[in-house]
C-alpha cells in the first residue's frame, strides 16, 4: 500500500462514518454547505486533504460514534485550555485542531463505536458550554443529523489549512503521525470509573444530555426567533448577508415552510432591505443549502453563530425563549 493509500486508510478509519453522501463546505454563505449524495470516494478524501475541497462530516445512520468533537468557538486561548485541563484531569487522550476561523476542534477517539448517547454523556464532564458532535442522541430514520467540518483540509472561507496543534497550540510536524498514534478510549469504562454518578444516570435513562435549546426543542416551538423575524424584516449589512440569510432560510425551514415559499418571504421581505440585495443567485445557493439535506437548527446559546451575526433582545424579552421555556417546563 502507498503511503497516500494508507493517509486515506487511516483518515476513514478515524473520522468517516457515512459514506453514501457527504456535506460539501462552500465559500459563499459564510462557509455552509451543501449535501452531496453520491459516495465518499477516496478520490473525494484525497482532494480534501489537498485543500482542493472541504468536507464534513456526519454521524452514523444508526447513532453510534467513534469520536467525540468539542466545538470550543472562541480563539481566546483561555477558553481551548480550560477544555483541554479537564480533559486531562480524566486521563483522555485526545487532539486539538484549529477549526480554520474563529475556534478549535478538541477531537477524542473511541476504539469501536458506541452509542452517541454515551459520547455525549461523557462530554458534560468537559465540554461545558460548548457544542458537541454528534450533536443527538438519536437520529431519527432518513435523517443525516448535524456536520463538522473534516480536519486536515483548508477552511474554505479563510483559506486556512485545519490542523492539529502541539501543546503550545501550534502545528505539528507530523499530522498523521499524531493521528496515528493518538490512543483510543473505551468510554463506557471510563463513565463506570471515573464517573460512576454519570453512569447510574446513564444507565437509568436520565443523562441529562438533553440541552434547553436541543433540536427536538426548537421544533416544537412554532414561532420564529425574535433576533431572526427582525432581521428579516429590517435587512442585513453587506458583509453578513448570506451567513444572515441561511439563518433566516434555515429558521423558516424549522417552522415547517417548504423551499418555495422560503424564497418569496426572502425575496419579498428580506432582500430588498438588505444594504445591496443580493442577486437571485445568490439567493438560490442560500436556499439549496438552507433545504438540502439535514435541516439545521440555530442555537441561542452565548458566543454562538445566531447571536454573533444578529441583535439579541434577552432571553427575559424574548417570546421565542417565553415559549421555550414554557415547553420545557410542560
Amino acid at each position: 500500500m502507498t503511503r497516500t493509500q494508507n493517509i486515506i486508510s487511516l483518515f476513514r478509519r478515524r473520522f468517516v462514518q457515512r459514506t453514501d453522501c457527504y456535506p460539501l463546505q462552500l465559500k459563499a454563505n459564510g462557509g455552509g454547505y451543501t449535501v452531496v449524495r453520491e459516495e465518499l470516494t477516496d478520490d473525494v478524501i484525497l482532494a480534501h486533504l489537498r485543500g482542493e475541497m472541504t468536507i464534513g462530516l456526519y454521524g452514523s445512520p444508526d447513532s453510534t460514534t467513534k469520536w467525540l468533537c468539542i466545538d470550543i468557538d472562541d480563539l481566546d486561548e483561555a477558553a481551548v485550555r480550560e477544555v483541554q485541563n479537564h480533559v486531562r484531569r480524566f486521563g483522555i487522550p485526545y487532539l486539538t485542531e484549529f477549526s480554520g476561523k474563529k475556534g478549535y476542534h478538541l477531537w477524542v477517539f473511541f476504539d469501536k463505536p458506541y452509542p452517541n448517547k454515551i459520547a455525549r454523556a461523557l462530554s458534560q464532564a468537559f465540554a461545558f458550554k460548548h457544542e458537541v458532535f454528534p450533536k443527538q442522541d438519536y437520529l431519527r430514520a432518513g435523517k443525516l443529523g448535524n456536520l463538522v467540518k473534516a480536519p486536515l483540509g483548508v477552511h474554505q472561507v479563510t483559506g486556512n489549512w485545519c490542523l492539529f496543534l502541539d501543546k503550545d497550540l501550534k502545528p505539528e510536524e507530523n499530522q498523521y503521525g499524531v493521528l496515528e498514534n493518538i490512543p483510543a478510549i473505551d468510554p463506557i469504562a471510563l463513565l463506570q470509573k471515573e464517573l460512576p454518578e454519570l453512569w447510574k444516570q446513564i444507565i437509568s435513562g436520565n443523562s441529562g444530555t438533553g440541552q434547553p435549546m436541543s433540536r427536538s426543542m426548537a421544533v416544537n416551538v412554532p414561532i420564529i426567533k425574535d433576533c431572526v423575524r427582525n432581521a428579516l424584516h429590517e435587512g442585513t449589512r453587506n458583509g453578513s448577508r448570506n451567513r444572515v440569510g441561511h439563518v433566516i432560510a434555515s429558521e423558516l425551514r424549522r417552522l415547517g415552510l417548504e423551499r418555495d415559499q422560503a424564497a418569496i418571504i426572502l425575496a419579498a421581505f428580506w432582500n430588498p432591505e438588505n444594504e445591496g440585495p443580493l442577486a437571485d443567485a445568490e439567493l438560490q445557493v442560500i436556499l439549496n443549502s438552507a433545504f438540502e439535506g439535514e435541516e439545521y437548527v440555530y442555537g441561542c446559546k452565548e458566543g454562538g453563530t445566531l447571536r454573533g451575526l444578529l441583535q439579541c433582545l434577552g432571553y427575559e424579552k424574548c417570546q421565542y425563549m417565553k415559549k421555550l421555556r414554557a415547553r420545557v417546563t410542560e
